[in-house]
C-alpha cells in the first residue's frame, strides 16, 4: 500500500474503532443521527477523500479511499459517508464547489420514473426515485442523469420547493427513503461532456458498495475465528474441530477474494473506474456477502441469531448493500452480455486488457 493509504487506514480505524459501538449502533437504529460522529469525520477530512487539489486528482485517489469504505464496513459505521465521499468527488470532476454536509446520490436510469429537463438555464426534475441512502439526513442531493444526448449532474437541497420525502429503511435498518419531486429546480448543475462516465452514481456506487462489504465480511471473519476458538465443546474450543476449520478457511478465501477484486477495480481507476472491473467487484462482494453471512451464522450456531449477539449488524448489512448499486445478479448479466458480444476473438483481450470500460 501507498503511503497516503497506510496513513488514512491507520486513521480512519483508529477512529472508528473507539467511537461505534453496540450503544451507539442501537441508538442509531432507532433513528437516531450521529451528528457527533458526523462533525468527527468532516472534521478529520475523510469526506474529501475522492476530493484531491483538483479536478485532475478524482481517480487518483480511488485506492487512497479504499481503507475508508473498508472501514464503513468492518465497524458498521451508520452515516453517509459513502455517499458524500462520492457526491464530492463527482461535484469536483465536473467544475461544481463540493458540498458541505451530508450528502446522497441518485441515479436517473432508463425506465425509471425520474425526468430531468432544462428550462430557462435551470434543472428541473419531476417524478420520484425510490431507497435513496439517507435523503432524510443530506442537507444535499446529487443526481446523475440526462437531458436528451447531454450528461448532466443536478445539485438540489433535501428541503427544497417541490421536493418530498417517505421515510424508509432497509433490512439493516440504514435510512432508505423514498423521494418525490415536482418540478423541483436544482440550485446548481453542470453538463458532464466527457468528464464523467455513463450512469457514474451507479457505477462508484458500486465500487463502494463493494468495498464495503468485503469490510463487512472481514468484520464477520474476524469475529468467527474468535468464537470459534472461545467455545468450548467436548472438552476443546470447536475451532480445533476440523468441519469448523474447513468452514473458517472458506470464509477466509471468499474475504480475500472479495478484496482483491475490490482493490484491483480501485487501482485501476485512473480515466475513470473500469466498468469490467466494478463489475467483477460487486460480483464477487455480492458472491462473498452470502457465503459470509451463511457460514458465520453457523460457526456461532444459535446465538448468532439472537438479536443480543452483535453478528446481526454485520450480515444485515451485507445483504442490503449487496442488492445496491445493481444486485450482483445485475452486474453479472452485463458480463455476460459482453463477453457474448466480443466473441471468441476478443473474449481473452477484453478480458485481460479491459477493452470494454463503458456499459
Amino acid at each position: 500500500m501507498s503511503d497516503i493509504k497506510d496513513m488514512i487506514g491507520e486513521s480512519v480505524n483508529r477512529m472508528f474503532s473507539q467511537t461505534v459501538d453496540r450503544r451507539l449502533l442501537d441508538a442509531a437504529e432507532s433513528g437516531d443521527w450521529q451528528r457527533s460522529l458526523w462533525d468527527m469525520v468532516e472534521e478529520s477530512g475523510y469526506g474529501d477523500v475522492l476530493v484531491g487539489e483538483g479536478t485532475d486528482d478524482l481517480e487518483g485517489k480511488w485506492a487512497d479511499a479504499f481503507p475508508v469504505f473498508r472501514a464503513l464496513g468492518f465497524y458498521r459505521v451508520p452515516l453517509p459517508l459513502a455517499e458524500t465521499i462520492i457526491a464530492r468527488g463527482l461535484l469536483v470532476r465536473v467544475g461544481l464547489p463540493p458540498c458541505p454536509g451530508p450528502l446522497t446520490v441518485i441515479q436517473q436510469q432508463t425506465g425509471d420514473k425520474l425526468n430531468l429537463q432544462i428550462v430557462d438555464g435551470r434543472l428541473l426534475l419531476n417524478g420520484s426515485a425510490v431507497a435513496v441512502p439517507w435523503a432524510a439526513h443530506a442537507s444535499n442531493v446529487i443526481v446523475a442523469g440526462s437531458v436528451g444526448d447531454q450528461k448532466v449532474i443536478g445539485v438540489i437541497r433535501s428541503d427544497a420547493t417541490g421536493v418530498s420525502l417517505q421515510p424508509g429503511f432497509n433490512i439493516a435498518k440504514e435510512p432508505r427513503d423514498g423521494m418525490s419531486f415536482n418540478t423541483a429546480a436544482c440550485h446548481a448543475f453542470a453538463v458532464c461532456g466527457d468528464r464523467l462516465p455513463n450512469e457514474p452514481v451507479l457505477l462508484y456506487g458500486a465500487l463502494a458498495r463493494a468495498a464495503m462489504i468485503a469490510g463487512a465480511a472481514e468484520s464477520v471473519l474476524r469475529e468467527s475465528v474468535q468464537y470459534a476458538n472461545d467455545r468450548v465443546q467436548f472438552g476443546r474450543p470447536i475451532g480445533k474441530f476440523q468441519a469448523i476449520q474447513q468452514s473458517l478457511a472458506i470464509l477466509a478465501g471468499e474475504v480475500t477474494s472479495a478484496q482483491t477484486a475490490v482493490l484491483a477495480a480501485c487501482e485501476s481507476a485512473d480515466v475513470h473506474p473500469r466498468w469490467f472491473d466494478v463489475a467483477v467487484a460487486k460480483v464477487r462482494s455480492g458472491q462473498a456477502a452470502g457465503l459470509a453471512a451463511n457460514i458465520s451464522h453457523q460457526v456461532h450456531g444459535a446465538i448468532g441469531f439472537t438479536y443480543e449477539h452483535s453478528l446481526h449488524y454485520a450480515t444485515r448489512r451485507m445483504w442490503s448493500w449487496r442488492a445496491e448499486f445493481g444486485a450482483d445478479s445485475e452486474w453479472a448479466r452485463q458480463l455476460g452480455r459482453q463477453a457474448i458480444q466480443c466473441g471468441s476473438s476478443g473474449f481473452w483481450s477484453d478480458l485481460t486488457q479491459g477493452t470494454s470500460a463503458t456499459r
